[in-house]
């Protein structure tokens, strides 16, 4: 049957194609039957094999693709649906014996269905080839959030700008962070990631740390986790090849590789050299430029600034500095320490973070004295990074001994001392000469440096110093692994090691401690190094048995020290006495191996012969030994193997050259001996002693200063090794040997002043092709540099160009130079040259791209800056005069200038007349060729004598403005100018910081636009500093409805601008005030238009002499009283003011008035809550201060100064009358209160009220005339309200009501010129005499001479130490007699009394005990009969004792009796001058009380007595030493000695002086 079927298929294939096909599946039926099931076996075995692959995946944690995981779903589906079809298959078989008698529509159907199951499951074969099956995502730890220790500071905002604009450079694809530790690196990359991400600029970004110990196949799974990127090679190679083609295939990622200590192949992990962005960071610099090629963007970070630190600290520490006073101080200190680090600012502050204040100080301790463990908790992890550093310095073990070196130097490292230091102890291995030792040491410290373990000084290349933090560590680590100790007065050891640490001690420096403590001798065997250098050693005495003990000293440094004799110290190498006051040095000569021998600066006069055998001495330094007279023939030129002598500024008469030279002192000549000297520093005031041929070309490292040269020392000469000073005179010729050193010179300077020719005629352009810093003065030539044939090029590396006095000067270069010329100038400044019309042409000013600083200065007939050639012109962008990197432009005393960039035709040849052509150029600003002139980074603009110039800017607005870096503008004596700033230029003045403008003719400072009735809002946003002075004509700052804001200015000043009428006034509404000022009403324009956000960070407000001045701060109110306007003035009401300074915090501007204080606005909020300081001066028609409202507002106020002003009050009453409410004025933080010269001042406040002023620590009362009573007590104030009430009496009020807790702080009181005054410390009695209230007098019952005093039940003044009391006429006692009266002055230390005429006693008895502390007891011109009230009846001995007195002055006291009237006894322990002059009345001036009662007792009725000035027992003065009596008329006995008590009492005195008068 089988044989038919298929013969049939065959026939039918043949015949009818139809009716083939449809038998087709029938004749094949077996075959696709078979095929489908070996198809679905192989599908099974094919996802068996994806899912093994998924399942591991998962478990690793990978994603799994789309494709894979819907591949797998329809094999699931067709392997089902085969299966179930195969079932069929077989169980029709099952129910049929035979298949092949299957019918044929049913054999036909099944085999149709297999084929297409098969085609189905081959697709699914084809399309499980899989390359991968999962991807790792994206690495969680990349997860972009802000960093909680990363602050948005400005030095850190500046770095990231600067680096995500790199990252936007297609030219720069490496990129380099370098810092020292903990400085903050990874932090900042952790932020750059975080905003690359943010904003999008890069698809990814992946970071890793590098560190110092790096796999490289670490790095690479890093970089691949965080990229999804699964490796299948083993290899390093096959995994970085595998990592290029990934980070090569999306060039939009961004890789940073944090922390590298080393530099590697960026390839050998699979990073591409090109086309992929890569940010680096490494401590140390040359690892980054050098090794990883970062060299067109390297930046550095630095450490905080001192605002930036603390705000960390203060942000990592949280409420517990910001709540807590106690802790604040303490944490201030803390931060301090810190010096700027940002991981010691963010450890520390979180460890003390809510710890206690014993833990905190603490940690001050340990800071200020780190343990040589260093292992606390705190400082662990700072002091760690540091010592990691260290530990992995490359190079040589000297690199490290170098750091060391470097811990036990001063604060600021001098390269000159590491130099000697180092080459005295032999730290150069292998290295004999200073030459090849200065070039090692230049490798070592560019080591340290490109480290940051070691940091350039800003003031000199040749300084360099430590961080606090890395100087901490390395002195750890020296004294702990090396036996190297250093004694310092910061708190940190400052005591001499003990006995066991100096026998071991290798190296002992000294920069303050106890120095004077030293023992008299140190046993020290194994010390190498000695280094003493303090300020405060001038006295200190070094016996000469000190350095016995100290047989292998290598070097001795000892500085400011006085040395009797030199010592033997055999094995010293290195000898530096700098400024010590020598004795007797002539033993020198025994110290056969001594290489480096300093006597700078010492006091020495004779330079010994025994120098001379010093055979082996390498360097000599005599320099600034200003007393130096004596250097004896045949010393210098014994040195045999000098190769570097030091000699500036020495007074010393050079000999005569030659060999019979029998003078005192040496030749000159005899250096030309010296075969090994290259390096000589010498002053030759006469080059007459000049040798022939002295100077040569053998000199490497030269300063020369030939004439009698005084200019100062100019900052940044120490840099330059090669340098020449000539002051020429008539006769001096350049010889070759000069004309050799020319050619290599980095520095001349050149006075010409009596010559007639310019030795640059003799000189070619060639010579000067290594110059860097040229100085020439008193040139006589008109051209300086003459045209010449050749074209070599001027001044190549010229960086700094000074022309000064060059009077007959026109033109700096004669003829065209070659562009080249000049192009490295940095600094050019040009000063008295009157003949000079311009500095440079064109041509010359476009390639001084890198010039920093212009400096113009009284130059008469300059007409112009730079002059634009004929030939040359400026059209587009590119040919633009780019001044780069100019920061600071000064233009002073230039009376003809006319621009800073102008043509030849604009002005005259010589200068007197403008041309027609050019007479537009007066009307042009200053800077008018905005599109010829740019200066990107200018900061600093000084503009001052110019008197042609009218405008500053050009008044129309441009697209492109350069001025964009411009931080300060001073403009002073331009007396065309109008305004300063076109309006438009503000919004190009964004990091503008000050602004001064002072002697100028300005009407406005920001000039309107035409036309303008739309508000403006100015904006100066980073201005902090704002001064005008003197402008006479300034009326507003900007004419026209404006708001001005200044969100961080923090000082005004404001002098002498006599046209403002108003300070400034808030709007609250533009619009509506804009209509206001169309209406016909008289409007005056304050100075500055303000709203509540103008001036929110105003720390100091000075307005002094502003004559025309009648209101300070306004508020702006319309017609209607509601909507804002200027307040308007009729000009009969303007009284004449002067000036008022304040000195503001944060101001929203109280309703001030000049004349008076216009109404009050109760829903005004006032807010000065940060005011520290206010003075007012001069404001006479100011009648008071503040309003009651203001007073809580003044938390932070600390200085009040009124002085010559009108004020009745300080602090008005609300509403204008008085209060019945009792009112507490409290001024918290006052420290110093002046009121001097307000003589229609009353009262503080008029109302009843207690004042308190818990700091207050000096008042100064002084010339207030109406005052006549300074403080009373008030104890019950509603009580004291209802006395006032319902008495008719006059009522007198103080100045200030207070009670016991008012002054508690109060150190000083000075009271003087009060006319009025009659009580100082009063009290107030009720009329029922038990209640408080001010005293009352009757107009009839007040005595002519004053008031009886009475004082505060409690006067409570606990810290006063100081009381002044100067020409008060009315007062009669200080204090009140009252017995009941508590007095609470126990801290008082002085007292000080002048020309009270009207004053009869000083103190009551009950105060005497009070005055424990009591120092100084001075009156003078008074009218007291006693300086102690005495009691009635008969006397009753009392002890007086002042138990601190020790000096005592009584003078001019001409109705003055006795100390004391009534018997008693006087003592004073600790009195050691006493001074009685003028005191006429005293007829007795000591006598023994035993004495005196006996004359009491003895006295006949009606017989008179008289008291001594003093009643005294044996111990009354026993520490007298000094006694002066002077001028006493009426004086007969100076001691009574019956009983020998007096000559006892007086037994020690040592200086007595009796002067009567004639």
């Amino acid at each position: 049957m089988e044989i038919v079927i298929s013969i049939a298929a065959k026939i039918a294939e043949y015949t009818v194609a139809p009716v083939g096909q449809w038998l087709s599946y029938s004749f094949h039926y077996n075959s696709n039957i078979e095929n489908l099931k070996n198809q679905e076996k192989n599908l099974q075995h094919a996802q068996e094999r994806v899912q093994q692959s998924v399942d591991d995946a998962l478990s690793n944690g990978q994603k799994i693709y789309f494709d894979v995981s819907k591949w797998l779903i329809d094999v699931d589906r067709i392997t089902e649906l085969a299966t179930r079809k195969l079932r069929e298959i077989e169980e029709a078989g099952t129910r049929s014996s035979n298949v092949a008698c299957l019918n044929l529509k049913h054999r036909h159907q099944l085999s149709r269905e297999a084929k297409k199951m098969m085609e189905n499951i081959a697709k699914l074969l084809e399309f499980g080839n899989f390359d991968g099956v999962s991807y790792f995502p994206a690495s969680k730890g990349m997860k972009m959030t802000r960093k909680m220790d990363y602050m948005a500071m400005e030095s850190r905002m500046i770095l990231v700008k600067g680096i995500l604009e790199a990252l936007g450079n297609a030219d720069i694809d490496k990129i380099g962070l370098w810092g020292m530790p903990g400085v903050g690196k990874s932090t900042l990359m952790k932020e750059i990631a975080r905003q690359a991400r943010e904003e999008k600029l890069f698809t990814e970004v992946v970071m890793t740390d590098v560190t110092n110990n790096s796999d490289v196949r670490c790095i690479q799974g890093e970089i691949a986790d965080m990229l999804g990127l699964k490796f299948d090679q083993e290899t390093v190679k096959g995994r970085a090849n595998h990592l290029q083609q990934r980070l090569s295939k999306d060039k939009n990622i961004l890789v940073i590789l944090d922390d590298i200590w080393k530099a590697f192949d960026l390839q050998e992990i699979g990073i591409p050299s090109k086309g992929c962005k890569v940010v680096m960071t490494s401590r140390y610099r040359d690892v980054l430029i050098s090794g990883m090629g970062t060299l067109k963007a390297i930046h550095e970070l630095k450490i905080l600034r001192k605002e930036e630190a603390w705000n960390l600290f203060e942000k990592m520490a949280g409420d517990s500095v910001k709540d807590r006073l106690e802790v604040r101080d303490i944490a201030t200190k803390i931060a301090e320490k810190c010096a700027g680090l940002p991981i010691a600012l963010v450890t520390v502050s979180k460890a003390l973070k809510n710890k206690s204040l014993v833990i905190w100080k603490d940690a001050l301790m340990q800071l200020t004295r780190p343990t040589p463990e260093h292992d606390t908790e705190i400082w662990s992890p700072v002091y760690s990074c540091i010592q990691l550093s260290y530990e992995h310095l490359d190079g040589e073990e000297a690199v490290k001994s170098l750091f060391l070196l470097c811990a036990r130097q001063g604060y600021y490292i001098s390269y000159r001392d590491l130099l000697r230091y180092g080459f005295g102890l032999g730290l150069f291995l292998n290295i004999y000469t200073l030459k090849a030792a200065r070039n090692k040491l230049e490798s070592l410290v560019s080591n340290l440096l490109d480290s940051c373990l070691l940091l350039e000084s800003p003031h000199s290349s040749e300084e360099f110093y430590m961080h606090d933090l890395v100087r901490d560590v390395a002195t750890i680590i020296a004294s702990k692994n090396h036996n190297m100790f250093v004694m310092r007065d910061d708190g940190r050891q400052k005591a001499w090691p003990d006995v066991d640490a100096l026998n071991r001690c290798e190296a002992l420096s000294i920069h303050g401690g106890d120095i004077d403590k030293h023992p008299t001798k140190m046993e020290c065997p194994k010390l190498r190094f000695f280094d003493v250098n303090c300020k405060d050693s001038r006295n200190l005495k070094i016996p000469d048995i000190f350095f016995q003990g100290m047989e292998k000293l290598k070097v001795l440094s000892l500085r400011n020290i006085q040395l009797s004799s030199l010592f033997l110290l055999t094995n010293l190498q290195t000898l530096c006495l700098d400024g010590c006051m020598l004795g007797d040095i002539h033993g020198i000569g025994e110290l056969k191996n001594l290489v480096i021998l300093s006597l700078a600066y010492s006091d020495i006069s004779n330079l010994p012969r025994e120098i001379g055998l010093l055979t082996r001495l390498q360097l000599l330094d005599l320099s600034n030994c200003s007393r130096l007279r004596v250097i004896p023939p045949n010393v210098l030129s014994s040195l045999v193997n000098l190769e570097e002598l030091y000699m500036q500024k020495i007074n010393v008469q050079w000999g005569v050259e030659g060999p019979n030279n029998e003078g005192i002192n040496a030749s000159l000549a005899e250096l030309k001996e010296l075969s090994h000297l290259i390096t000589i520093e010498i002053d030759i005031p006469d080059a007459n002693n000049l040798p022939k041929d002295f100077l040569n070309e053998k000199f490497e490292r030269y300063k020369i200063c030939i004439g009698d040269i005084r200019d100062p020392f100019l900052l940044g000469e120490a840099a330059f090794s090669r340098m020449l000073k000539l002051k020429l005179n008539m006769s001096f010729q350049l010889d070759f040997g000069i004309k050799m050193l020319l050619k290599r010179i980095e520095y001349l300077y050149l006075d010409e002043l009596n010559t007639t020719k310019s030795v640059l005629y003799e000189l070619d352009r060639e010579d000067f092709q290594q110059l860097k810093h040229f100085h020439i003065q008193n040139n006589v030539n008109k051209k300086l540099i003459p045209e010449l044939k050749t074209q070599a090029v001027a001044f190549p590396i010229l960086e700094t160009f000074v022309l000064k006095d060059m009077i007959n000067l026109e033109e700096i270069c004669q003829g065209n130079l070659p562009l080249e010329s000049f192009k490295n100038l940095k600094v050019l400044k040009v000063e008295n040259c009157e003949k000079l019309r311009f500095i440079f042409s064109s041509s010359i000013a476009r390639d001084l791209s890198l010039l920093e600083e212009l400096n113009i200065i009284r130059c008469n007939n300059m007409g112009a800056i730079f002059v634009k050639e004929e030939e040359d012109r400026i059209k587009d962008q590119g040919d633009m005069m780019l001044f780069s990197r100019l920061q600071t432009l000064v233009l002073k005393d230039l009376p003809k200038l006319m621009g800073f960039l102008s043509t030849k035709d604009s002005f005259m040849t010589d200068c007197r007349e403008t041309n027609s052509e050019g007479n537009h150029d007066l009307q042009l600003s200053l800077l008018h060729h905005y599109h010829q002139i740019s200066f990107p980074r200018l900061r600093k603009l000084h503009l001052e004598g110019l008197p042609k110039i009218k405008h500053v800017w050009s008044k129309e607005p441009q697209t492109m403005f350069r001025f964009q870096a411009l931080h300060d503008i001073y403009v002073g004596k331009c007396e065309s100018l109008t305004s300063l700033f076109p309006a438009w230029v503000l919004g190009c003045l964004e990091k503008l910081k000050k602004i001064e403008i002072y002697d100028c003719r300005v009407e406005e400072i920001v000039a309107a636009e035409e036309g303008e009735v739309v508000a403006r809002t100015l904006m100066f946003p980073r201005v902090t500093s704002l001064n005008l002075r003197n402008l006479q004509r300034l009326k507003w700052f900007y004419k026209g409805v404006h708001v001005s804001k200044w969100p961080i200015l923090k000082e005004i000043k404001i002098e002498r601008c006599e046209e403002v009428e108003i300070f400034a006034s808030e709007v609250v509404s533009f619009e509506e005030t804009v209509e206001e000022i169309q209406s016909e009403m008289s409007i005056k324009q304050p100075l500055f238009l303000v709203d509540k956000r103008s001036f929110p960070s105003l720390e100091t407000l000075h307005i002094r002499n502003m004559d025309k001045l009648e209101i300070i701060f306004e508020k702006l109110e319309g017609q209607n009283s509601k909507e804002p306007q200027v307040s308007i003035i009729s000009r009969s009401e303007i009284e004449e003011s002067e000036a008022a300074t304040h000195f503001v915090s944060n101001v929203i501007f109280p309703n001030l008035k000049g004349s008076d204080m216009e109404g009050e606005y109760p829903e005004t909020v006032f807010n000065f809550q940060n005011l520290r300081e206010i003075h007012v001066v001069r404001c006479g028609s100011l009648k008071s201060l503040f309003p009651i409202s203001v007073i809580n507002c003044l938390e932070q106020l600390q200085v009040v100064e009124i002085k010559d002003c009108g004020v009745e009050e300080i602090v008005a009453v609300e509403g204008g009358g008085g209060e019945a409410v009792a009112r507490m004025l409290e001024f918290p933080q006052v420290t110093n209160l002046n009121l001097i010269s307000l003589k229609r001042l009353k009262w503080f406040y008029k109302g009843v009220h207690v004042t308190k002023w818990p700091m207050l620590k000096e008042m100064e009362i002084e010339r207030c005339e109406e005052v006549e009573i300074f403080s009373s007590g008030l104890v019950s104030f509603e009580e004291t309200v209802e006395e006032r009430r319902s008495t008719e009496m006059s009522i007198k009020q103080p100045l200030f009501y207070v009670d016991e807790l008012s002054f508690p702080s109060l150190e000083t009181l000075y009271i003087s010129n009060m006319d009025s005054l009659e009580i100082i410390f009063g009290e107030l009695e009720g009329q029922n005499g038990k209640e408080s209230q001010v005293l009352i007098f009757s107009g009839s019952g007040i005595e002519e001479n004053g008031a009886t005093i009475h004082s505060v039940s409690t006067v409570a003044f606990p810290s006063l130490k100081r009381l002044f009391m100067i020409n008060l006429p009315k007062i009669r006692h200080v204090w009140s007699e009252d017995p009941k009266t508590v007095f609470n002055f126990q801290n008082l230390q002085e007292i000080r009394a002048k020309r009270c005429e009207s004053l009869k006693s000083f103190f009551p008895t009950s105060i005497v005990s009070c005055l424990e502390q009591l120092k100084t007891l001075w009156i003078e011109d008074c009218g007291v009969e006693a300086i102690v009230a005495g009691g009635g009846g008969e006397p009753v001995a009392q002890v007086l004792v002042f138990p601190r007195v020790t000096n005592l002055e009584l003078t001019n006291l001409k109705r003055l009796k006795w100390f004391y009237k009534g018997v008693h006894v006087s003592k004073w322990p600790m009195l050691e001058k006493m001074c009685i002059e003028g005191c006429e009345k005293v007829e007795i001036f000591a006598s023994g009380l035993k004495s005196f009662q006996e004359t009491i007792e003895k006295r006949q009725p009606g017989m008179s007595i008289e008291q001594p000035l003093f009643l005294v027992d044996e111990q009354s003065f026993s520490s007298l030493k000094r006694l002066i009596i002077r001028y006493m008329d009426k004086l007969e006995i100076i001691w009574q000695w019956q009983d020998q008590v007096a000559e006892i009492s007086f037994s020690n005195i040592q200086d007595m002086q009796v002067d009567y008068r004639a």
